[in-house]
């Protein structure tokens, strides 16, 4: 790199130092360039940025071809250690194994093993096995090393057993499939360190909804999150429960919260620097970023009014069609290849690109096609609209749309509406049929 510069054009090197200065020096000008709609998503501190800018995330001890995430805490840090990476990746098989038998992210069970006996293949003796079952279920666990067969066991009595705390998740954070949305993860590991409304409360003294983001206040979930839950930064505003049914006591504990790991083995930085999209399939990329901007409308960090323009360009008309062609620009598949930045403003203009066939495929209602997690929904009939399918169960679909959500009459609803998710029958009378990518 060094030769090259030095030797580049005089000119070049110039701007090159002058695009420095700016960056650098000169944050305000770049603010004032922005159009509105993204001056006040960067005022707010929320990261505007392309998903698929795997720069912006770090990788240890990989390969070409997979991902540990970012891996890094909101200061820079390494949360994973080498080691611990290398162990992870080991016994990885194991955890894909029994996770998707159940449908969760495997990420959560290497959490769970790391958080619990450090990732060791080896029966603790207080009985309670590998993942440490407190009620001893699936016992007994004598001390000592496992063979293969009996940690497979226990690894899928460990994924049963996380799969069943997601019944006890806030209503809406039910949903731990694969590619679960981080509020259902954060949700599930709440419950599986046991709901604490203590916690619920340190929650809201932080500033969220104690009701719906109970889990934000748990050290166990999100220690070392960012600045304000930094037990070395905050020594006498973020505590942790240390004994049984005891009080909350000042600092918690230096360890990383359990979402911090999983962000990191899973790609999702707390802090927002990166996102579990860079990885995947289309599909999967389509799912994690719809789900990802979910989360920023459901935490009231993007708002109705304006922020919908992040997907049109700046524009201001209904605005579903250019949400769902944004998603997919973001996933490296845009919908149309000759539109500026992949916006497809018309659900027409998409259903006709499903018909045209190609890179994507138009499935009539009633065809006999059966829905998959990163198609859309054209709504055609007595509507028009479309959104991205994120889960199908049975003849049920879960699906997540811009431009949805507002009330009063359709005279300017787009500046009420917002990035909802709700589940309908995939032989709603409204649908037309789906659009799936090739």
């Amino acid at each position: 790199m060094m030769k090259i510069l030095a030797a580049a054009p005089r000119t070049i090197i110039t701007s090159l130092i002058a695009i420095i200065s700016l960056v650098a020096f000169n944050i305000p000008t770049i603010v004032s360039a922005l159009p509105d709609s993204q001056k006040k998503i960067f005022e707010r501190g929320i990261l505007y940025h392309d998903y698929n800018q795997a720069v912006r995330c770090s990788t240890v001890g990989v390969e070409a071809n997979e991902t540990a995430g970012t891996n890094t805490d909101y200061a820079g840090n390494q949360v994973v250690s080498d080691a611990q990476f290398a162990a992870i990746k080991e016994n990885q098989p194991f955890y894909e194994a029994a996770a998707s038998e159940v449908d969760i992210p495997w990420q959560m069970i290497a959490v769970i093993h790391l958080r619990e006996t450090g990732l060791k293949r080896v029966n603790p003796s207080n009985g309670q096995g590998i993942y440490q079952f407190v009620s001893k279920q699936g016992g007994p666990y004598p001390t000592g090393p496992v063979d293969d067969a009996e940690f497979t066991r226990q690894t899928k009595i460990a994924a049963e057993f996380i799969k069943g705390k997601a019944a006890a998740n806030v209503q809406q954070n039910r949903t731990l499939a694969a590619n679960a949305s981080p509020e259902a993860v954060k949700d599930t590991f709440f419950s599986y360190n046991g709901r604490s409304a203590k916690y619920a409360d340190q929650a809201a003294s932080l500033g969220y909804d104690r009701n719906t983001q109970p889990y934000e206040g748990s050290p166990y979930v999100m220690n070392r999150a960012d600045e304000k839950r930094d037990p070395a930064v905050n020594r006498t505003t973020w505590g942790q429960v240390k004994r049984d049914f005891g009080p909350i006591e000042y600092p918690a504990n230096n360890d990383y919260g359990a979402f911090v790991v999983y962000a990191a083995l899973a790609g999702i930085a707390p802090g927002g620097n990166c996102s579990n999209a860079v990885n995947g399939t289309v599909r999967e990329k389509v799912v994690a970023i719809a789900k990802q901007e979910l989360e920023l409308w459901q935490s009231g960090q993007l708002k109705p009014g304006g922020d919908f323009k992040k997907y049109t360009g700046g524009a201001s008309a209904n605005w579903c069609a250019w949400f769902s062609s944004w998603v997919y620009n973001q996933a490296g598949y845009p919908i149309s290849e000759s539109a500026p930045e992949g916006r497809v403003p018309a659900v027409t203009s998409i259903w006709d690109i499903g018909k045209a066939g190609g890179r994507f495929n138009f499935h009539a209602v009633g065809s006999g096609y059966t829905p998959r997690p990163g198609d859309l929904v054209i709504q055609k009939n007595n509507a028009s609209h479309v959104n991205i399918v994120v889960a199908v169960e049975g003849n049920r679909i879960t699906v997540i749309g811009g431009n949805q959500g507002g009330s009063g009459d359709m005279n300017g609803y787009y500046l009420r509406s917002s990035v909802t998710q709700y589940t309908m029958d995939i032989n709603n009378s409204k649908n037309t049929g789906f659009v799936s990518p090739d």
